[in-house]
């Protein structure tokens, strides 16, 4: 029993380890995303380039999961979700009109930096692509 005890902290030792990284990376994304305010570089639907239906728009995403977004001095709010281990982030503008509840979706992370997301989503057979920058 005297040997199973190091080896039994160990493992304790491990898996708080690991949830501790992965809290530290979780914070380093929610970090990324929340500070500053993002707009909308591209988006098109099926391929066909729809960006300029944005303009004026910009976009801040709050630590309380709240989104807002900011155009002529009004604001829509909206909510977002990151889900890290599916490489994903659910926003929902709740009776948005057009162009913002086009932003309502499932969006799978293609690729990101500190200060840009692509992404793209398909809601009945239409696939949009979405590529923010923050400013």
């Amino acid at each position: 029993m005297r040997k199973l005890a190091p080896l039994l902290l160990l493992c304790l030792f491990s898996i708080s380890c690991k949830k501790a990284i992965e809290k530290k990376k979780e914070q380093v994304v929610m970090d990324a995303i929340t500070s500053g305010v993002w707009y909308v570089e591209l988006y098109s639907e099926n391929n066909i380039q729809k960006t300029s239906e944005y303009n004026g728009y910009e976009f801040k995403f709050n630590e309380n999961e709240t989104l807002n977004a900011l155009r002529s001095g009004s604001s829509v709010t909206g909510t977002w979700k990151p889900n890290i281990a599916e490489y994903s982030i659910t926003t929902n503008f709740p009776g948005a009109a057009d162009p913002l509840d086009k932003l309502s979706s499932i969006w799978t992370l293609l690729d990101s930096d500190w200060d840009y997301v692509k992404a793209e989503s398909t809601i009945l057979s239409v696939r949009r692509e979405l590529h923010l920058r923050k400013k």
